[in-house]
């Protein structure tokens, strides 16, 4: 996968990533979920209907809440 095609996955490979949610790049209704224990790969998660998933917050808030942010890259990526 190349950089420009990096839709935010994160790896789910330290500590500091485990539990946390993390904004799918190109898909503002979607995000990745970190599991629990090291090394799962992320899920990919769907926000309800009319909400966006919005980073600042770690949640999913209605539309009209939502803000666009500078995507940030997540502490490390998935092992292809």
């Amino acid at each position: 996968m190349s950089e420009r095609d990096y839709n935010g996955e994160p790896g789910c490979r330290i500590p500091a990533e485990l539990k946390k949610s993390y904004r799918h790049y190109w898909d503002p209704t979607a995000y990745w979920q970190c599991g629990q224990e090291p090394e799962q790969a992320a899920k990919l998660k769907r926000c309800p209907a009319n909400e966006l998933y919005y980073d600042k917050a770690q949640r999913c808030v209605s539309w009209k809440d939502w803000q666009w942010t500078e995507p940030q890259e997540p502490p490390t990526k998935p092992r292809k």
